[in-house]
Parts: structure tokens; sequence; C-alpha cells
């Protein structure tokens, strides 16, 4: 018997993953921009837990903890329909750093680093609490500040 690699349980296949584990890896082993080693990483850093049959994994969200499993097909996702749905992520555009992010969450911040994206949806919801012609200057000026550094 051997340890997945990823949930630490055990399993008696020659792979480094459990089976259930595993089916999420192979979704993502021939996608060259995912590095496994990086991918692992990711996966290991969000695993949450089994579902009650055992026969997939659930994982948590980097940036809202909500524990949701990958999809299982190879299916474009939709925006709201697959919402907690979960991908991979680059958590900054251009670093090699993977993390697990819910499908809605992956496509709002698309290629916005991290830090900056953060501040968006903070000036989005203060916006969003108090709107009115007065409040969409001030969000105008908050994301140039974020943006432009202005």
């Amino acid at each position: 018997m051997v340890k997945c690699d990823i949930c630490e349980e055990e399993h008696c296949l020659a792979t480094q993953s459990c089976s259930a584990c595993n089916k999420v890896v192979k979704k993502y082993q021939n996608k060259t921009k995912y590095p496994m080693d990086k991918l692992r990483d990711a996966l290991i850093h969000a695993y949450s837990h089994k579902g009650t049959d055992n026969n997939e994994s659930h994982f948590k969200c980097e940036y809202t903890g909500i524990v949701s499993k990958f999809n299982s097909k190879n299916e474009t996702l939709g925006t709201s329909k697959d919402a907690f749905i979960l991908t991979l992520d680059h958590k900054d555009s251009g670093s090699k750093e993977l993390v697990v992010s819910l499908n809605i969450i992956n496509k709002m911040k698309s290629d916005i680093p991290f830090d900056k994206f953060e501040k968006v949806v903070i000036a989005l919801g203060e916006h969003f609490k108090n709107e009115s012609e007065e409040s969409s200057k001030e969000l105008e000026k908050t994301l140039k500040q974020i943006f432009d550094g202005s």
C-alpha cells in the first residue's frame, strides 16, 4: 500500500495519487501550461475531503474557502451555470504558482494580480452598498489608483 501524494489515503495502485485525486491530475496532465509539480502542490494545499462515495475528491477555493469539486468532463465551463466548479488559476498572471479557484472567481479575476483583484472587489462592494453618482466617482478614482497608480 502507498499513500496518495494529495490526500494521503492509502491506495494500492502504481500511481502517485489515489483514483479520486488522480482523476483531477489526469484532467490537467497534458496541459503544458500547468507543470505537474505546481499542479500537485496546488491540489495538496487545497485538499479538503473525499465525497461520501470516496469516488471524488473535494478541494477548497484559495480565494473564498468554499469547498467544491472539479469538473470531470472536458467541456468549456459557463460562467454562472458552472460558478461553483473548481478550476486551476495562476495566482498572479505570469506567475508559476497555481491555486485552486472557483470558476466564477477565476473568470472574474482573469489576469488581474491577486493584490489588485482583492482591492477591486472591496471597492465594488463599497460601491454597491452605497450606489450613487458620488459613489461612482469614488469607484472610478479608486480603480484608477489601483490600476494606474494615479
